[in-house]
């Protein structure tokens, strides 16, 4: 998968429209999303994650937090020179400092 396929999987404005962006979605696991988003652009993936981190944890939603925490230490892993997204996690739940 390519960025610009992954690019069209995730486009909003035809997500509803057409068959080609249903099938896709339909057909695309989320091992090879994370996967393609990692070739593509590992800070991408990164901010995803944190995001999604942050909306499940304001929803209160433990089983997607989970989820987002494995993957986070698997790119964490996978992106060893890379900035390491479990510690900006943990500091989600770190009280700043006066």
């Amino acid at each position: 998968m390519t960025a610009t396929t992954l690019d069209a999987l995730f486009d909003a404005d035809d997500a509803a429209t057409t068959v080609t962006a249903l099938w896709r979605r339909q057909t695309t696991t989320v091992a090879q999303t994370e996967q393609a988003a990692l070739l593509a652009d590992p800070d991408r993936l990164a901010v995803s994650l944190l995001s999604e981190y942050r909306a499940a944890k304001a929803d209160g939603d433990r089983d997607r937090m989970s989820h987002v925490l494995l993957a986070a230490t698997d790119l964490d892993h996978a992106t060893p020179g890379a900035p390491r997204l479990m510690d900006e996690i943990r500091g989600l739940s770190t009280p700043a400092a006066a």
